[in-house]
């Protein structure tokens, strides 16, 4: 991908799971489905650290809309 990823790239459920994990900067695992969250992961909208999810700074932004 060429650009950051934004909303537009992402189904309701990933957007909807995306903003979740930035609103509460941490989220753990068996919180959201682990196919959107695979999704977030390809696009660099989050990372798996310390048991969970945590948004990246490109999450952040996209979270946003």
């Amino acid at each position: 991908m060429d650009r950051l990823p934004n909303a537009a790239d992402l189904t309701t459920a990933q957007f909807t799971a995306l903003r979740g994990i930035v609103s509460r900067s941490f989220t753990p695992n068996g919180q959201i489905n682990s196919a959107d969250g695979a999704r977030l992961i390809e696009l660099g909208l989050v990372q798996r650290a310390m048991g969970g999810w945590m948004p990246t700074p490109a999450g952040r932004m996209a979270s946003r809309g």
